[in-house]
């Protein structure tokens, strides 16, 4: 079958050969010292343990060893076997090593690169990356089932704060802006493909920043941003901002502003829970929508019509939007229902438009950056398909990253002082 490659190398390195024999070596040496760390950490805990059953308090005597026991490194796989104790009255058997081996049995390095890879990219290329960096072969299925083991550890602090604050009244730590910065708050989703035959559905985002400060060239990076992602209902999102908002510094930020597309369920949350807060409608999706009504390629009256439209809205005025697409008369009858659909969409966030006149952000790119990296480029590629359980394993993972906590959280991990973010 070699008449079929379509390639073939111009050079060959010298040393390749050298240095492969030599990443082999390293990897067996590594863990043949793996195996003598778990065999002495082994003799320590058997030694320490205690002879006296947790269960009925009788005498435990030395029995044996376990079957092998399998760890899978960054080197490979190490296979060793653990002593055991077993009670003489309810034959209870105790592995005083077993703390050693995770519950998936995979050591945290190792976790770090695999979750790495599954939250930039498909579990089957994932698995054949981990077989060309670290020459440890597994199937899709088996990478799958260790992410999401993995995922299954990580404490969602912020849900568990919210349930705090709304049930005890307890608020959580939060920054003290002193009243000099502003805290701008974007709210969006994105939709991701159901699996099968389920309905799609919206992973929910938040992005929190306080302002803006000149980055390289003529762009600008978001000064002490964080994002948050969920697959939650909308209760339960409401009370995750409104945690995350306090945690943020909302008691003590100069403005309080909301950024939103539009949606319903924001408006009403803004309106009810922070009512002295700035709530303003992110003008691209309503531009879309105008757009989308009268069509890119409008002719004549149409054509003026949408122009004006757009100039209203340039112009941050939700009345003149309105009376325009209301005079407007479709030749398309097909439109009359969008048209009716867009009059209410405007409004019902007719101060969130009007509101641009108060505050001088305008942008919404930061908003969709943040549901893009969080959501839509490991979520959304094409022929992708999700359920609930499994994307909110990865949304974990994506949010680590978006947040520059990545190295903080696998430092931790891995039992390692160090805490910088990276």
């Amino acid at each position: 079958m070699e008449r079929l490659y379509q390639y073939e190398p111009k050079c060959k390195d010298l040393l390749g050969e050298f240095e492969a024999l030599k990443e082999e070596e390293h990897r067996e040496a590594m863990r043949q010292e793996l195996k003598e760390e778990i065999m002495r950490k082994d003799k320590e805990l058997f030694t320490a343990a205690t002879r006296q059953c947790p269960v009925c308090s009788n005498v435990m005597h030395a029995h044996g060893k376990t079957g092998m026991v399998s760890y899978l490194a960054v080197c490979g796989e190490v296979r060793v076997q653990l002593k055991r104790l077993r009670c003489i009255s309810c034959k209870l058997i105790v592995i005083p090593a077993s703390v050693l081996i995770p519950a998936n049995g995979i050591s945290a390095s190792l976790a770090e690169k695999m979750c790495d890879l599954a939250s930039k990219m498909p579990y089957a290329k994932a698995a054949g990356s981990l077989a060309i960096q670290h020459n440890i072969t597994m199937s899709a299925k088996r990478f799958w089932k260790y992410v999401q083991k993995e995922s299954d550890t990580i404490n969602d602090v912020l849900a568990e704060e919210s349930d705090i604050l709304f049930k005890t009244g307890v608020i959580p730590d939060m920054v003290d802006l002193q009243q000099k910065k502003p805290l701008i708050i974007g709210l969006d989703g994105g939709w991701v493909r159901g699996w099968q035959n389920t309905a799609d559905f919206e992973v929910k985002c938040a992005t929190v920043t306080t302002g803006s400060a000149p980055g390289p060239g003529r762009k600008r990076h978001l000064t002490d941003r964080s994002g948050y992602a969920a697959v939650c209902d909308v209760e339960d999102f409401r009370q995750r901002v409104s945690a995350l908002a306090i945690k943020s510094g909302y008691l003590t930020a100069s403005a309080r502003i909301f950024v939103s597309d539009g949606a319903s369920w924001i408006s009403k949350m803004v309106n009810d829970w922070f009512p002295e807060a700035v709530h303003i409608l992110d003008m691209f999706h309503l531009k879309q929508k105008v757009l989308t009504l009268f069509g890119i390629n409008a002719q004549e009256q149409d054509a003026s019509i949408r122009d004006d439209v757009l100039k209203a809205c340039d112009a941050y005025s939700p009345k003149r939007i309105y009376s325009l697409i209301n005079e407007w008369r479709p030749v398309d009858l097909s439109k009359d229902e969008a048209k009716e659909k867009l009059m209410v969409y405007v409004e019902n966030n007719a101060s969130a438009i009007s509101n641009h006149k108060l505050v001088s952000i305008h942008g919404s790119g930061w908003i969709e950056k943040g549901v893009d990296l969080m959501v839509s480029r490991r979520m959304k590629n094409r022929g992708m398909s999700w359920t609930h359980h499994g994307s909110a394993h990865i949304i974990p993972f994506a949010v680590l990253h978006y947040n520059n906590q990545w190295g903080v959280y696998w430092n931790k991990r891995k039992g390692l002082n160090k805490t910088i973010a990276s």
